[in-house]
């Protein structure tokens, strides 16, 4: 198997090939097959969406104005926005659109589709935590993104920041995404800005369009042959749902299906040998953790978090789980990113474990539950966890489900323990990083910022806060480092609800003859480009 890794640089490293695979029944020339578990997937409406395929599928259904470059971090290409310019004050950016978009509908695509698309999204309370952090509100929408004219759009900020975080969302996140709001409205019910109907059906502009979905069974993306980007090769991209890892490997091998994402380590590891594959792993910003909720009595009480924090075994669990997932790390700001500091390197220490439960009143321990996605390697995780977590004597079962039964607990803040993947799925930016984890401005059930893991788990830190706001707007490079790593001491020292694992990366499998291929390190993976050499 043939290895590649979508870093920095333009190309792809591939290292060697070993043993030949004899030739099975293909996969159609003109279609793509993408093995991978939809259990997490709820909604297409790119407001409410949640889970990667969701912003995988509507990335290829739904235009951006920009989109993030799937290599280079930080920089952005034009998509819908030809060109942009920031003002002088840097306070507001200008886009400037194409004028020969069309919907799928059949609808020209104009810059009020934009503005209809974002503003939704603070009508409805769904969607846009970052965004709302930031300053943005539905008070103040109409004087801070408007369109003056059907092909120009500016989008200005409430408050002092740094406009790549605002570049940033409007390149990856679904409340940007540009809906087609006569066909949407068309469909309204109730009030509801056509949310209902979104959640099972598209009105994009994309390469592709909705033509089917199964829930847990599989989607069908069909070819939009009036693209504004030219006509994709792919006729029809398909996904099926695959939970078992021995299936997705089994298809890989038979040709059955193109691509693979979400197999367990033993499954890739049994695949180096076939040179027909390459694996790619691909970077991100998100991490593998155990968060614990502050709502429960249990876990108010920092002891028990610090004992938890020690009934891990970090180390079992990524040498053994987490290879082709992730590596050792247990900071909220990625290595490499300015404010980044060693990693603390914390134990497993059930002995002294047990002496915090004991002092925080628990000598025999109690009983809790952990909710968990079934799939690999959560559900691994969860079980190590569980078995660790019994030797300090914390009883804790194991609860399965799907993606709202684990993490809409989560946001409802009804959960005792999860064990997840979350963050800033981009690692672009120690802000963001930070700020997803971290922060937590309102730590009311109204405030609803469900996208942010701090307020998910109910800690909350004042100075925290105030240290990320003031970091954001320092000048001096060196402060503001130096602020990026005095917050991650006070959150080290505050013992948080969210104890990280592992910084997370994708492995995914594919045949080799599939050409422009490059998953995307912030979920936002395109297949117009996708041909297969056959």
């Amino acid at each position: 198997m043939k290895y590649r890794t979508f870093l920095k640089v333009a190309g792809l490293v591939a290292a060697v090939s070993f043993a030949p695979f004899a030739a099975q029944a293909e996969t159609p020339k003109d279609q793509l097959i993408v093995g991978v578990t939809l259990v997490n997937m709820l909604s297409l409406d790119p407001s409410a969406m949640s889970g990667r395929q969701s912003t995988e599928i509507n990335s290829n259904v739904y235009d951006s104005l920009i989109e993030a470059d799937p290599v280079e971090k930080g920089v952005f290409n034009p998509s819908l926005a030809t060109n942009w310019e920031l003002n002088d004050a840097r306070d507001a950016v200008t886009f400037h659109l194409r004028d020969d978009v069309k919907f799928h509908s059949g609808n020209p695509l104009t810059a009020h589709d934009f503005v209809w698309s974002m503003k939704r999204a603070f009508e409805l309370g769904i969607g846009g935590s970052n965004v709302r952090v930031l300053g943005y509100s539905a008070e103040n929408f109409d004087e801070m993104i408007y369109a003056p004219d059907d092909y120009t759009v500016v989008v200005r900020f409430p408050q002092p920041t740094d406009p790549a975080l605002m570049m940033g969302i409007i390149a990856g996140k679904g409340l940007a995404m540009v809906i087609d709001s006569k066909e949407a409205m068309s469909h309204e019910v109730d009030g509801d800005y056509g949310q209902g109907w979104l959640t099972t059906h598209s009105a994009g502009s994309g390469p592709y369009k909705l033509a089917r979905w199964d829930a847990n069974n599989m989607v069908i993306l069909d070819r939009y042959d009036d693209y504004w980007g030219g006509e994709p090769e792919m006729k029809r991209v398909i996904y099926r749902h695959m939970p078992e890892s021995q299936t997705q490997r089994l298809a890989l091998e038979q040709h059955d299906i193109d691509i693979s994402m979400g197999m367990s380590v033993a499954d890739i590891k049994a695949l180096q040998d076939d040179e027909d594959l390459v694996t790619a792993k691909v970077p991100s910003g998100n991490v593998y953790y155990l968060a614990m909720s502050m709502q429960e009595d249990e876990f108010k009480d920092p002891k028990v978090r610090e004992a938890v924090r020690h009934l891990i075994d970090y180390e079992g669990i990524n040498d053994t789980i987490l290879p082709f997932y992730g590596d050792l790390y247990q900071r909220p700001i990625p290595a490499g990113l300015p404010g980044a500091l060693p990693n603390p390197m914390y134990k497993f220490e059930p002995d002294y474990a047990k002496e915090l439960l004991t002092e925080a009143g628990y000598p025999d321990g109690f009983e809790t539950t952990i909710r968990v996605l079934p799939d690999s390697p959560f559900v691994n995780i969860a079980t190590a966890i569980q078995a660790s977590l019994a030797e300090g004597g914390i009883d804790a079962e194991i609860l399965t489900g799907n993606g709202d039964q684990v993490y809409g607990n989560m946001r409802a803040r009804t959960f005792d323990m999860i064990v997840g993947r979350g963050g800033d799925r981009t690692g672009a930016h120690p802000y963001t990083s930070l700020l997803s984890i971290v922060y937590n401005p309102d730590n009311s059930d109204e405030a609803k910022l469900y996208t942010l893991q701090a307020w998910r788990t109910s800690f909350q830190d004042e100075e925290i806060n105030a240290l990320l706001d003031a970091a954001l707007l320092e000048p001096d490079p060196e402060k503001q480092d130096e602020m990026y790593a005095e917050i991650q001491r006070k959150f080290e020292e505050d013992i948080p609800a969210m104890q990280i694992i592992s910084m997370s990366y994708d492995t995914v499998v594919y045949q080799d003859d599939i050409e422009g291929y490059i998953a995307h390190p912030y979920q936002n993976t395109r297949y117009r480009e996708v041909r297969k050499d056959r």
